[in-house]
């Protein structure tokens, strides 16, 4: 897997995915959104650093396209996002970055569902905590490609069948961790017992592979069950076994725990608690990364014109055939003004904490922003 440029890879698969969509720019019912935003922010720690910590203020320019078509048995999205982003003490970090979102749905009948999903992000930091958690520190060109397809058949009312494929590609800068492409594919059963239970089984089958190195398979088998409480609040709960075959080629057995406390109060507000332990293959190194994760989300409409969202991140992991360790913690508040209908300005603080027992892996930063965003 050789190392292309990263722009040069969104713009072939910008110009494949504009290919496919082209017909729908023809079809009725076709929304076309272009937004454009500007976003002042400081930065104490621009280089992800514990040792070489340096701050600046930067600005981020950002256009974006979003194209929305609904027909009578499908239906499809495409999002697209270029950022340029300027430093003003630090010029030889200036940067652009660029994401892409595509989604397709295909109703072949009544019980027969396609999708297929593109999500593409080169960037040059973490896009979320969770991404944050468990990355290799510093500042270095990350390209993440995820596309998938899912078949679903519905065998009666209550039972429904799935069967799915998702590739991720992990590129990164000569500065960067080493490329890595990952493979999933597998199936999972849903069955509705009542209104008030779904319960599901699932089986996957991951296969991590490191440019001229090693790979490593994890055969992972998950029991659910989805229970409301309420019509808008309802709780999810899995558990089950990995079957994994480590880069070292070593065979292990681990457990896997998911669970989910959501209260989808309207459409405008929402309250999520979620919590997650597994074994899993390292974006970043031929290692396993033991980890458990929690996420509390908050979103809240106060009144017509404002808006605010908190979200509160903590994870504890450690690596395989190691004595590396790692707490991450991450709080992030945004609070948001509508203008008018098609102008909004928001303000936002976002606080990362990577704990390690390596020095070298540990760092703290705050990032303090105002950005205003318009939609034409």
């Amino acid at each position: 897997m050789k190392k292309v440029d990263c722009n040069i890879r969104f713009l072939m698969l910008s110009g494949a995915i504009f290919a496919f969509l082209a017909p729908a720019c023809y079809a009725r019912n076709l929304d076309i959104d272009v937004t454009s935003s500007v976003t002042m922010a400081y930065d104490d720690n621009i280089t992800y650093s514990s040792n070489d910590r340096l701050g600046d203020f930067v600005t981020s320019l950002e256009a974006g396209l979003v194209l929305m078509q609904k027909g009578e048995t499908h239906q499809l999205s495409l999002q697209t996002d270029i950022i340029e982003e300027i430093f003003a003490d630090h010029g030889n970090f200036d940067n652009t970055a660029e994401d892409l979102k595509f989604d397709y749905k295909q109703d072949f009948s009544e019980h027969d569902h396609l999708e297929l999903k593109e999500n593409l992000t080169h960037s040059y930091e973490p896009t979320s905590f969770d991404d944050a958690f468990g990355r290799t520190t510093g500042r270095y060109s990350t390209l993440d490609n995820q596309a998938g397809l899912s078949y679903t058949h519905d065998l009666t009312e209550q039972l429904s069948a799935e069967a799915h494929y998702d590739n991720t590609v992990d590129a990164y800068s000569h500065n960067g961790p080493i490329n890595s492409i990952l493979h999933q594919a597998g199936t999972k059963v849903n069955y509705t017992w009542d209104s008030a239970n779904i319960f599901d089984v699932s089986y996957d089958y991951f296969r991590r592979l490191f440019q001229n190195g090693p790979g490593a398979t994890v055969n992972s088998l998950l029991t659910g069950v989805r229970h409301y409480f309420t019509a808008q609040f309802y709780t999810d709960i899995g558990a089950g076994g990995d079957f994994i075959s480590n880069f070292d080629g070593k065979n292990s057995i681990e457990p896997h725990y998911a669970g989910a406390l959501t209260d989808q109060v309207d459409k405008n507000d929402q309250v999520s608690l979620t919590f997650e332990k597994k074994d899993s293959t390292d974006d970043y190194s031929e290692v396993l990364f033991n980890s458990w994760r929690t996420a509390f989300n908050f979103d809240r409409q106060i009144s017509q014109k404002l808006n605010t969202t908190l979200n509160v991140f903590y994870g504890q992991g450690h690596y395989s055939d190691s004595m590396i360790s790692e707490k991450f913690t991450g709080v992030q508040a945004q609070l948001n003004y509508a203008i008018n209908p098609k102008a909004k300005l928001g303000v936002g603080y976002s606080y990362s904490d990577s704990d390690s027992n390596n020095g070298g892996l540990s760092y703290r930063k705050n990032y303090y922003y105002l950005n205003v965003t318009i939609q034409f």
